[in-house]
């Protein structure tokens, strides 16, 4: 979920709200953190559903006027602008979650969140470029 660079940050200090809603006895949430988490959760996916059906809706008028032996370019860009806007608004709303529901963690409970999460940066090679 994010830029060049960003991956791992994101990782080590963002926690999704399925881990923590999952992990919520180990990391000592209370009625109250869960019952925000859980509103969080619905309020997003409820804005989600629109961008996602717009995103589906545009994405296959993209395909259909990338199909013919002759495409209008104007109008393909057109579309691909529409369907970046979308994606976006997606990926901003996925990261607003993240963000809200570390929020909803005191610094104690994201340490054990941390403790928890699965290690997957671990596992990758390291990056040799220079």
């Amino acid at each position: 979920m994010g830029g060049a660079g960003m991956g791992g940050s994101m990782e080590r200090n963002l926690f999704p709200a399925e881990f923590v809603l999952r992990n919520q006895v180990a990391l000592d949430l209370s009625t109250e953190q869960v019952a925000t988490i859980k509103k969080q959760v619905g309020d997003t996916q409820g804005r989600l559903l629109d961008a996602k059906v717009d995103l589906g809706r545009v994405t296959e008028q993209l395909r259909a006027a990338l199909e013919g032996a002759k495409v209008d370019e104007a109008a393909a860009l057109s579309l691909a602008a529409q369907a970046m806007d979308l994606e976006k608004q997606v990926k901003t709303a996925h990261l607003g979650l993240l963000i809200r529901v570390k929020n909803a963690l005191t610094e104690e409970q994201q340490t054990k969140a941390r403790a928890l999460m699965p290690q997957r940066r671990k596992a990758e090679p390291a990056d040799t470029t220079e």
